[in-house]
Parts: structure tokens; sequence; C-alpha cells
């Protein structure tokens, strides 16, 4: 598994650099005209900053959703449809290897491109900050500011949030992944056919699990709250003390979708290894 994980990642390797470069593009011309405003004293996005940073941050969030869905899947798709994709099926490795190898590519592609947006869009957040208090809050300030938010009064909670995030990850993953290896398997000529088959299948499980786990969690009252917290000194130009806390509310998760899905997910991932072994053919 480690050799398909590390060729699967050499094989995404020039995607990666390539969505990191629209990144970096994007977001260094929307830091630059940020700068000069404000260096130039203004409060407010200038014109051309407020374009620049609409673009960058939409393309960064849009691109991570994006992003989502396909690393979570291993990139599937690419293994199904290629043309020299029984290459990898020559290789003498089960299916739940190949699966899982890629699946674990996917996760860590994710997290390089998850970070670096987080890291982005933190830049511009501190930027507003700036602009929000007429440039009473330095740059560096509020980018402390934003990371005590996050990493001090809520690190718990981003924990486990994170953990969360995990678990539905793996699971609309592995829901995608088999949806794809299952119509790849009994429709093996018409590549348009098995998509729309793939994208029905997929909506299908995802919104029947959500429909009983949700009414499960519900009548069970199964709920995880978590609580978030605001310190309010990044708008009075104070500096973080740990004293002025507010919590904003708990947020309340539904459980039994998490581990419905996580249950679903176990299951659907031995069936798309079977069929990745026995039934799909390139």
């Amino acid at each position: 598994m480690l050799n398909i994980i590390k060729y699967q990642l050499k094989d995404r390797r020039n995607s990666m650099l390539l969505m990191g470069g629209i990144f970096l593009i994007f977001n260094l011309i929307a830091f630059a005209l940020e700068t000069k405003d404000g260096l130039l004293g203004h409060v407010q996005f200038g014109p051309s900053s407020a374009f620049w940073v609409g673009i960058a941050v939409s393309v960064t969030i849009i691109s991570t959703i994006v992003m989502f869905y396909r690393c979570s899947s291993g990139h599937v798709k690419s293994l199904l449809f290629k043309d020299t994709s029984y290459l990898m099926l020559t290789i003498p490795r089960r299916g739940w290897e190949i699966i899982g190898g890629r699946l674990i590519a996917g996760l860590i592609e994710f997290l390089i491109f998850g970070i670096s947006g987080a890291l982005l869009l933190s830049v511009h957040a501190a930027f507003g900050a700036v602009f929000a208090t007429s440039g009473t809050t330095s740059f560096l300030q509020a980018l402390g500011i934003i990371y005590q938010q996050i990493f001090g009064l809520n690190l718990f909670s981003f924990i486990q949030l994170g953990l969360i995030g995990l678990c539905l990850f793996v699971s609309l993953g592995i829901f995608l992944t088999f949806a794809m290896v299952a119509s790849r398997s009994f429709i093996k000529k018409n590549r348009g056919l098995a998509t729309v088959i793939t994208i029905v299948v997929f909506i299908f499980v995802i919104n029947w699990a959500v429909q009983l786990s949700t009414s499960l969690s519900q009548k069970l009252n199964w709920f995880a709250h978590i609580p978030l917290y605001f310190n309010p000194s990044l708008f009075s130009n104070a500096h973080f003390n740990g004293t002025n806390l507010n919590a904003l509310n708990s947020l309340a998760v539904p459980m039994a979708p998490v581990v419905f899905f996580l249950v679903l997910a176990a299951v659907l991932f031995a069936g798309a290894s079977w069929l990745m072994e026995k039934k799909v053919e390139l």
C-alpha cells in the first residue's frame, strides 16, 4: 500500500503544483493590492483590491471544495477510465490495497490544499480586520488574534470539528468510490452512461443516509455540542488577554449520521474492493 500511496502522490505532483501556482498567483495579486491600500492609509478596500480579493477568495474556496470531492475518492475516476489504467490492475495488489492507498494519498493531497487555502484566507481576514478597525489594529496583531481565536480559545473545538470532518471526508469518498466502481463494473464501454449512473447512485446513497441517520439522531437526542468562543478584542484594538470571552453558541452536531456514515462506508469499501478485483475489466 505504501508504494501505491507513493506513486499516486508522484502522479499527482504536477497537478498539485499547477493548482498551487493558481492559488499563489491570484492571492499574491490580492495581497499586493491590500498592502498598497494599507500603506496609503485607506480605511477600506479600494476598487481594485476588492475585486481581486473577491476573485482570490472565490478561487481558493471553490477549488478547495472541488478538490474535497476529487481527493476523497482517491481520484479513482482516472484509475477506472484512463487508457493506461489496466497497468494498475496488473500489479499484484488486492482491491482494498489499491482503493485504500489512493484514499490515503487523496487525504494527504487535500490536507495540502486545505491548509494552504486556510492560511491564505487568514491573511485576507487579517487585512479585513485592519480596515474594519480603521487601521488602529496592525496587520500582525490582527493575524495573531485570528490564530489565537482558532488555536487558543477554540483548540479543543477545532480538534473535534477536524475529526468529524475527517470522518465525513473518508465516508463521502468511499461512497463516491463505490458508485464509480459499481457503475464501471456493470457498464464496461459507455463512459458517459457510467458517469451519469455514478452521480445518480452517489446522490441517492447520500440522500438516503442523511435522512435516515438524521432522523435517528433526533429520536435519540444524540448530538455533540461543540462550544465556539470569540474574543471581541480584535475589534477594540486591545491585546488578547483571555478575559473578555463570549460563547457564540454551542454548535450542535448530530452524531448518528457520522457513525452511520462510517459503518456504511466500511460496508461499501468492502464491496468496492471486491468489485475492483472481480468485476472491473479495463
